[in-house]
């Protein structure tokens, strides 16, 4: 199923955005608020400099905004461009009719038991790291 969606949502992507670079845009966009690059890179199970080096693809691509903590200037924070809300209405559009047909098969509750599930399944294997 995840090697499938990769799939699907790779192509779809505009050009110069890559995959992971999605995921990070999707992240930023859901939590509605800025994160730091640590906070980033934690959430991905990634090194901090992998993290960096996504960012400044995203960055330099129009993706994502970069500001300076005002208190301390070694923080940075991250949040979605305009640019980046484009790329990630674009991407959704062209998914969404394929997801609801695909999970339109099933009963919404059996997609809410099964998203709880997953969610239970990715915190328990956050807390055994």
């Amino acid at each position: 199923m995840d090697q499938f969606l990769r799939n699907r949502i790779s192509k779809t992507l505009p050009e110069g955005v890559e995959l992971s670079q999605f995921l990070v845009l999707l992240h930023l966009a859901a939590s509605g608020d800025e994160i730091g690059p640590a906070r980033l890179a934690a959430s991905f199970n990634v090194t901090r400099g992998a993290m960096s080096n996504t960012l400044g693809r995203l960055e330099r691509n129009g993706q994502i905004t970069v500001r300076g903590d005002t208190v301390d200037a070694r923080r940075k924070f991250v949040s979605v461009s305009e640019q980046g809300q484009i790329t990630l209405e674009q991407v959704i559009t062209e998914l969404n009719p394929r997801l609801r047909e695909a999970l339109g098969k099933y009963p919404r509750s059996d997609l809410a038991q099964c998203l709880a599930l997953l969610g239970e399944l990715r915190e328990s294997l956050d807390s055994a790291r």
